[in-house]
């Protein structure tokens, strides 16, 4: 009777839900070895005066031009601290630089704990071809000395 309960045990403890985040590339702190950056053109514009709510903040926007070396049907780049804005109903936009046709994107999200914006494609990308992805941003010109900060000082009673 012990070894039939265990073995139901067993059973029951495979069927519950798992706590433990899946093996997905998203979940992981290294980036996948599919993808290859060739040059990025960042634009950001800082505001030095705060806005209505009294925060400073910039806007920018980003092309990543990337080579394909493994075929994937997801991008991961690094995120954190910026609220990308909606591009026909996604937050990046994605086209094709050689010969084939970029996928469309299924979906994208923001993956909290590795600080990836995750974008799922809706069919793969072809190894070897370039392709460009494009986002767009705001976030804030905080004080706390990290990433895109402001610093401020007094001279003769007047802040700069």
């Amino acid at each position: 009777m012990a070894s039939v309960a265990t073995i139901v045990g067993l059973w029951t403890v495979q069927l519950l839900p798992s706590t433990e985040p899946t093996a997905e590339p998203w979940n992981e702190y290294r980036l996948p070895d599919t993808l290859v950056p060739d040059y990025y053109n960042i634009t950001l514009w800082p505001r030095l005066q705060p806005n209505d709510h009294g925060l400073f903040v910039f806007t920018g926007n980003s092309s990543v031009v990337f080579k394909c070396l493994k075929e994937t049907n997801f991008i991961l780049i690094h995120s954190n601290k910026l609220n990308l804005t909606s591009i026909d109903g996604y937050l990046a936009k994605l086209s094709s630089l050689g010969s084939s046709v970029a996928p469309s994107i299924q979906k994208t999200w923001m993956q909290e704990t590795t600080q990836y914006l995750v974008i799922e494609l809706n069919s793969i990308l072809k190894a070897g071809e370039l392709y460009e992805l494009y986002t767009e941003f705001v976030g804030e010109l905080a004080d706390d000395l990290a990433g895109f900060y402001r610093s401020e000082y007094d001279e003769n009673g007047e802040k700069k």
